[in-house]
């Protein structure tokens, strides 16, 4: 019997501090599976913190400089657009500035009300020869696909913290310095739209402006199927991880009501990742909820959503699918600190903790998973070591 893989990935799931969500969650199942497999840290290794994009594509085993596009054309993949050789691709926030032009608030209280309506008002804006797509993103999140031949030598504007004014486009080259003007006119006149646009009405937060934080352009990406020799799907809610996916080769599937959020319906990607789980060698299951969490510092509620977790997918999992031809992993693309007082960008670059448990994997000493039970484990994977690890110990 061929053995397969369901890698489930907890956006931000691992903490800091004392008594994390992971630590004070009761979650029975997900520490059965750390008590009869084996536990350990992955060192995603990325400077200062990880974006989610780099997270995934570690576990995945694919973050080089070789496959790596810029978190841009992810996200544009993962909403269906298709950027051609040189377009420069964009991944924003929908945001709220004040009068004096400081950001107040980063993403506009989350809020989707209206945004759909407005990017198509921004949709097909023309300034200087460069076309401009506009696309709604998970959340407050948006997508910009700029046509032409651009640069990727540019600098975005995203200030990271609330309470800073936001700053113009900058660049790093003669070439950025052209993408940048363009890119700063459509800014200007976007604010503009998204300001006196009637959608403000329907909101209980405003939003005036777009944050850019990250680009990307296209390249030719890896097959995981051929670097593995195993089939994938991917179950999400969220772009990025949809983009991922189809930058590899791996299936992805829409789920009606994977919102991407605290909201997902956790019933209907469990029995898309069972069904998935029958016709494909490896299965990546995404929840994102547990960031979103974290980044509005909502500790306890945090662990309370694993709890759900637990029960609602880890613990049905285990019993829809035959353990001795499957191996169950879990781990985090990053931690996302969930500390009230927690003043700086809060992704960080702790090693994040594992477990990997099923068909033929030895029982290791761990017997609960969080973030310091782990560190006692068996294993400390660098960078993009997880899934040949997971190859090896469950033979």
């Amino acid at each position: 019997m061929k053995r397969k893989i369901i890698l489930i990935v907890l956006d931000g799931a691992g903490d800091k501090g004392k008594n994390t969500p992971f630590q004070t969650a009761s979650k029975p199942n997900i520490d059965s599976l750390a008590s009869r497999g084996v536990c350990g840290l992955i060192d995603i290794g990325y400077k200062k913190y990880v974006e989610s994009d780099i997270g995934y594509m570690t576990l995945l085993g694919f973050f080089t400089k070789e496959y790596y596009t810029g978190r841009g054309y992810l996200e544009a993949l993962g909403l269906n657009l298709k950027p051609k050789e040189g377009e420069l691709c964009i991944r924003g926030n929908f945001a709220t500035l004040d009068s004096n032009g400081n950001v107040t608030d980063r993403r506009a209280g989350r809020e989707e009300t209206g945004l759909e309506e407005v990017c198509e008002e921004l949709d097909g804006m023309e300034i200087d020869g460069v076309r401009f797509h506009v696309r709604k993103g998970a959340g407050h999140r948006v997508v910009i696909m700029m046509e032409g031949k651009l640069s990727m030598d540019v600098v975005p504007n995203d200030p990271k913290l609330e309470g800073k004014p936001l700053p113009q486009i900058g660049s790093t080259s003669p070439a950025g310095k052209k993408t940048a003007s363009v890119l700063n006119k459509f800014l200007y006149r976007a604010r503009k739209i998204i300001t006196e646009s009637h959608i403000n009405g329907k909101r209980k937060v405003p939003t005036n402006t777009i944050i850019i934080r990250n680009f990307g352009m296209r390249k030719d990406g890896p097959s995981f199927e051929e670097t593995y020799g195993m089939s994938g799907a991917c179950v999400a809610g969220v772009p990025i991880a949809k983009g991922i996916s189809r930058y590899l080769g791996i299936r992805t599937v829409d789920v009606p009501g994977a919102t991407g959020s605290i909201d997902t319906d956790l019933k209907a990607k469990l029995e898309k990742t069972i069904d998935m789980h029958k016709k494909y060698d490896f299965v990546w299951l995404h929840i994102n909820g547990t960031d979103i969490l974290s980044h509005d510092a909502r500790r306890e509620e945090k662990a309370k959503f694993i709890e759900k977790i637990d029960r609602e997918v880890v613990g049905k999992l285990i019993k829809a699918v035959d353990m001795k031809s499957t191996t169950i992993v879990i781990t985090c693309d990053h931690r996302t600190d969930s500390e009230k007082d927690y003043k700086y960008y809060r992704h960080t670059n702790d090693p994040v903790p594992a477990l990997v448990s099923g068909a033929g994997v030895e029982p290791g000493r761990v017997t609960k998973f969080d973030e310091y039970s782990c560190e006692k484990g068996s294993f400390v994977i660098k960078g993009n070591g997880l899934i040949p690890y997971v190859l090896r110990v469950s033979k």
